[in-house]
């Protein structure tokens, strides 16, 4: 699959492709652009991430590393950027302090008594706020849990300042947007840093619909980095409130709709046919219940949009399977509709088959994976025998596209690839279920061929051959001859787009 020699690109489009040894050449209407001792490579696609979000985690207030509540805190009081009032931040995660359990209100009262906080967790799906946050949204002891959603509550009834999933949205809604130069400036420190990471599209999901003029605008100017395709807010049917329809595009495409059936493991939203292992009281958040989700499916169905359903539990997994499997056998989704599931972590050994049966497609997160390993075992216990399960879905046919959730975890595909092939966890020192790794070759394919198949592009993205499109992700290294640490060093030298170029390391 690495590609040593000549590729010519006209109109940006591959014509011409001569192998020769020792160097990438590449030409265009741009230049002559020759890189010794180097690979190319289909141009590496992350199939899902949040590209505003990952702005935020590269230019805002960040505890993807903290190592305890008090170092959140310590961190946020050096921080001078608000918004309006309020102290916002995002990335925690219990599961790496060493208190190892989820934080409450009191910690922030102590640090930030007279301003509203809100900080939410690693994988998006809780927040932690402060009284003063609580008092100004009206939250108390007498606040019903909202549907799909849960006030966390201390022994007393009252308020502890965790907001699961949904309840989150009961301060979120109070908090002050960023203004629109603001948005501009973090879209573009995310999509120059991807680029830099050797990607050269990506996935954009649950976009939130005034993000989309500034994407529009960089298409037309040619100022931006990457390709986006857009998967938008739809759980609320916030693409139909907005007028908005699917819209093609080189640079930009408007394409998908994004819904949600459960939460993460992490949080313990995640939808699960039993109880927790290490909390017996719950089995997970239901988001939605199936019929408004499929009355949902079949009114953006009605207007072509692509179908994505963020599903995690054995028992979110296994719902949307039957929804998607329904639309296909009632005609609703015909043969040429994409149904995809965004992240399919858990799902039950009997049900792999419904991926193929039915033309589902599955976006994995591989970093997910080798970042949550220690901590599924103690929520998933023995379910986690078909958990991440690869392997599994690939021997069955299914079509599997790779990417990070960023900013959840790191956008960058060397060590996507990594815990593809290797699986061992982050602090761990051998494979976590090693019958679901796969080979170097299938890993690359899930970041660029099939990365394609899943958003319908294969026909003219993914490989690099004539009449493809000339996006290229140039390396140092050859991944299918390269050990492990060499996999993990390996230096992006270059990416195009179209043929041209968008990031050069000598640049």
């Amino acid at each position: 699959m690495a590609f040593q020699g000549t590729i010519t690109v006209e109109r940006g489009r591959i014509v011409s492709l001569i192998p020769s040894v020792g160097e990438v050449v590449v030409r265009s209407e741009a230049g002559i652009h020759t890189y010794p001792n180097t690979y190319a490579y289909p141009g590496f696609v992350d199939s899902h991430l949040h590209i505003f979000g990952y702005g935020l985690r590269i230019t805002g207030l960040s505890f993807y590393d903290a190592l305890s509540s008090d170092e959140c805190c310590e961190r946020a009081l050096k921080h001078s950027i608000f918004r309006g009032t309020w102290l916002v931040g995002m990335g925690w995660n219990q599961e790496l302090w060493k208190e190892n359990q989820m934080p409450t209100k009191d910690i922030l009262d102590y640090y930030f008594p007279s301003i509203p906080v809100f900080f939410s967790r690693v994988d998006g799906h809780a927040a932690w706020v402060n009284s003063v946050a609580l008092r100004l949204c009206g939250i108390t002891s007498s606040t019903p849990h909202p549907i799909g959603g849960v006030i966390g509550k201390d022994k007393s009834g009252n308020p502890n300042g965790i907001l699961i999933d949904t309840a989150m949205e009961l301060v979120r809604s109070y908090i002050p947007d960023f203004t629109y130069e603001q948005k501009s400036e973090i879209i573009s420190a995310s999509m120059n840093s991807l680029s830099v990471l050797g990607l050269t599209e990506v996935h954009d999901m649950d976009v939130y619909n005034d993000l989309l003029q500034i994407f529009r605008e960089n298409a037309e100017k040619g100022t931006l980095p990457i390709r986006v395709q857009s998967y938008v807010q739809a759980q609320n049917d916030e693409w139909l409130n907005n007028g908005l329809l699917p819209a093609g595009g080189e640079l930009h495409r408007i394409c998908g709709v994004k819904y949600y059936i459960d939460g993460a493991i992490g949080s313990r939203g995640a939808l699960l046919f039993e109880p927790y292992s290490d909390d017996k009281s719950t089995s997970g958040i239901q988001l939605i219940d199936e019929i408004s989700l499929y009355e949902k499916y079949v009114r953006a169905l009605e207007d072509g949009w692509q179908l994505s359903t963020h599903a995690i539990g054995d028992k979110g997994n296994s719902l949307i399977l039957q929804l998607y499997s329904k639309l296909r056998v009632e005609g609703i989704a015909d043969k040429y509709t994409l149904l995809r599931i965004e992240h399919a972590q858990n799902v039950i050994p009997s049900e792999i088959e419904l991926f193929q049966k039915y033309d589902i497609k599955a976006a994995i997160q591989p970093i997910h994976c080798i970042s949550d390993a220690f901590m599924a075992e103690h929520r998933l216990a023995d379910r986690c025998s078909y958990a991440y399960p690869w392997k599994t879905l690939l021997d069955a046919g299914v079509i599997v596209g790779s990417g990070s959730d960023a900013p959840i975890e790191s956008p960058d595909p060397r060590i996507g690839l990594d815990a593809l092939v290797y699986r061992i966890p982050m602090n761990g020192k051998s494979p976590w279920n090693e019958s679901e790794c796969i080979s170097m070759k299938q890993a690359i394919d899930l970041y660029t061929s099939s990365a394609h198949a899943i958003a319908d592009l294969q026909y003219r993205r993914g490989e690099l051959k004539t009449k493809f499109d000339g996006d290229i992700t140039i390396f140092d290294t050859n991944f299918e001859t390269a050990n492990r640490s060499e996999i993990l060093n390996a230096t992006v030298v270059a990416t195009y787009v179209a043929g041209n170029k968008k990031y050069s390391l000598s640049n």
